[in-house]
């Protein structure tokens, strides 16, 4: 199965939508770590979006670790269920995929 592609005209991610795989950033966007906070640069509309500390946590580990993982470093770190962890990082991603800043895909190429 291919990887599921980023649609910048429609702002969705095409292919599955479940939440399996990994987390893909949009590629043409910057980004720093401002005291341990992640801020994001749009460069295409000049937006700035400014992460908390979670959602910065799963930004630095998103492409390096599958959603699984994800979830389950969420549930150690912060004490809370593997369920919630998931729920969270589902809310996460559909709300950054809105803004076309990341993307979910079923496969990561090494």
């Amino acid at each position: 199965m291919p990887p599921a592609a980023f649609s910048p005209e429609r702002g969705i991610l095409e292919g599955d939508r479940g939440m399996k795989g990994h987390i893909v950033r949009n590629p043409k966007l910057a980004w720093r770590e401002v005291d341990g906070e992640m801020v994001i640069i749009s460069p295409e509309d000049s937006q700035v979006h400014e992460l908390n500390e979670t959602a910065s946590l799963i930004w630095k580990h998103a492409e390096s670790e599958s959603v699984e993982e994800l979830a389950e470093r969420i549930s150690a770190e912060y004490d809370v269920s593997l369920e919630a962890a998931r729920a969270d990082i589902g809310e996460l991603v559909a709300a950054l995929e809105q803004k076309q800043l990341v993307f979910l895909a079923t496969e990561v190429k090494s």
